[in-house]
């Protein structure tokens, strides 16, 4: 039990497809931390989510985190029906890796019993106006994989816990923008001078998700 699931942090919701070392978690955090505010400082997050998302995706690289293809996805858009939590659960059992679906199953689950996070990520993302999902996972070489997946929810009334909230069918639909990273810990390691600089100046809220730990 207490075992570490996810993430809240800004308008971002890691999920942890195997359990983290501590430093991995704490880099994650970081990057994720300065990636956001380079892109709320140079975009606005949800009158310009495309531009915002490029720019964090551009800052992530900067830090270490290299591009698979130096591409980002063009954005897609599917049709709600049920939760958002249920789609990001069938997205992730279609990706043919059950330990992806059980590892979401797993920082849904921890998250909906951890009102401190939902409030926070309610509060980031204007109730799921725009938000994100990354999940982190080791491949076999051990290196840090994330997918990032940038998400819009387009509802006519906004709702709390707007990740678990039952959409009547056809009433919302979500764009989807993406893109695949890994870590090159050397390249991370000679910027961590600089990544304490900026988290000296600006450090978001972060909610660790663990296992049979309610809040």
């Amino acid at each position: 039990m207490n075992q570490l699931t996810g993430l809240v942090t800004g308008p971002t919701l890691l999920s942890y497809i195997e359990v983290p070392s501590l430093q991995d978690h704490n880099d994650i955090a970081d990057c994720n931390n300065i990636a956001t505010r380079s892109a709320d400082l140079g975009h606005h997050r949800y009158a310009d989510p495309k531009g915002w998302f490029e720019e964090y995706a551009r800052t992530l690289n900067f830090l270490g985190w290299s591009l698979y293809g130096d591409t980002l996805h063009t954005r897609t858009q599917h049709i709600v029906s049920g939760s958002v939590a249920d789609l990001l659960v069938e997205s992730a059992q279609a990706m043919r890796d059950s330990r992806q679906a059980n590892a979401m199953i797993d920082t849904l689950d921890t998250l909906k019993t951890n009102n401190p996070a939902m409030l926070s990520l309610d509060k980031e993302t204007r109730e799921g106006e725009t938000f994100q999902i990354i999940p982190a996972r080791y491949d076999l070489q051990g290196n840090l994989n994330i997918a990032l997946y940038k998400l819009e929810l387009s509802v006519d009334l906004r709702r709390r816990s707007f990740l678990f909230w039952n959409w009547e069918k056809r009433s919302a639909s979500i764009v989807q923008r993406k893109a695949f990273l890994k870590l090159n810990r050397r390249e991370l390691d000679s910027k961590r001078m600089l990544i304490k600089k900026k988290l000296d100046e600006h450090l978001m809220k972060r909610f660790a998700l663990r296992k049979g730990i309610v809040s």
